[in-house]
């Protein structure tokens, strides 16, 4: 059975940067204050008007065979994980393989997951290239501000649009995939809902994101130190061996919540989510490429993905480099 590797990964953002100030936000100088020093999230990439995820999506997947040089006829996979798609029905990835040329052999598939959707995507794309070798794409693409209320700060705030297109390969090159599971607990469903943004008819509510954060915060801190305790101790290692742990940005508060119940040292968990925000499944994608050429050989690396579903997974990587 092959391993996987993870040789780059493309970037594409909204085309509007929007600031958490007082003109944008409609509040006082002094209540945006408080607002960006607890989450940490100053500024956002927003799509714009004409944008749409699969915009943000073509664009990190050019950026990323233009980095690699692979040509889009020899990719064997292309997976696109989005809950915001263009249609319901065909799916991004349906949209993308006709735009770049993909073969018609291309194992094409989207996937329905949020802020733990790289972790899961990573599974779903490791699985068959270990079956067929080869290369595949994992797109982590959302837009979140079409689905958000412009009135709710708790969800305005937050979020930002992207998109982050990674290289899988069975060619021992950039780092190779230890480890990846992914849990799911859909008793939490409600904890966070786009209303109304499908088929079903959600009356007495009104549309667009609505999200339990307190809630969201609790499960985070009680499911996401254990499944990162257990694949350490599938592996026998320890915290400390760990070059960097990259949270899902969900924002800077929680990310600091869960490394100072884990003991990290702050040179361990890096954010980018000052002038990012959250950008659901992108997020890890977004913070691992900027960590990339700072690893050396042997380094290790662990995703951390939680949020809607509710789902979490962890993804442990090793760099080996390009030997």
């Amino acid at each position: 059975m092959h391993d996987v590797y993870i040789h780059d990964i493309g970037a594409a953002l909204g085309g509007i940067t929007e600031q958490n100030d007082a003109a944008t936000l409609g509040q006082t100088e002094a209540e945006c204050r408080r607002l960006t020093d607890k989450i940490g999230i100053h500024s956002r990439p927003i799509a714009a008007p004409d944008q749409y995820t699969s915009d943000l999506a073509r664009v990190a997947t050019e950026a990323l065979l233009a980095q690699t040089a692979v040509p889009s006829e020899s990719v064997g996979a292309l997976l696109v994980c989005t809950q915001t798609p263009d249609h319901l029905i065909p799916g991004v990835s349906s949209r993308l393989h006709g735009q770049l040329g993909f073969p018609i052999d291309c194992f094409v598939l989207d996937i329905n997951q949020g802020c733990s959707g790289f972790v899961v995507g990573s599974q779903v794309i490791a699985n068959w290239l270990r079956t067929a070798g080869g290369n595949g794409i994992l797109v982590n693409a959302d837009t979140y501000s079409k689905l958000i209320r412009h009135d709710d700060l708790t969800t305005r705030a937050l979020f930002g649009d992207a998109a982050a297109a990674t290289m899988y390969s069975t060619q021992r090159k950039g780092l190779r995939l230890v480890d990846c599971r992914s849990y799911a607990d859909g008793s939490g469903y409600d904890a966070f809902v786009a209303r109304g943004s499908a088929l079903r008819s959600d009356t007495g509510t009104p549309n667009g994101i609505c999200m339990d954060g307190p809630g969201i915060l609790n499960f985070a801190l009680h499911k996401v130190p254990e499944a990162i305790t257990l694949t350490l101790d599938a592996h026998g290692l320890r915290l400390a061996q760990l070059r960097a742990v990259l949270f899902h940005q969900a924002n800077s508060f929680m990310v600091g919540q869960l490394a100072r119940k884990l003991k990290l040292t702050t040179e361990q968990v890096p954010q980018n989510c000052m002038n990012l925000g959250n950008t659901v499944s992108a997020s890890i994608p977004l913070l691992l490429k900027e960590q990339m050429d700072g690893l050396h050989h042997g380094d290790l690396v662990m995703g951390v993905g939680f949020g809607v579903g509710l789902s979490w997974g962890v993804t442990l990587l090793e760099y080996v480099g390009n030997d």
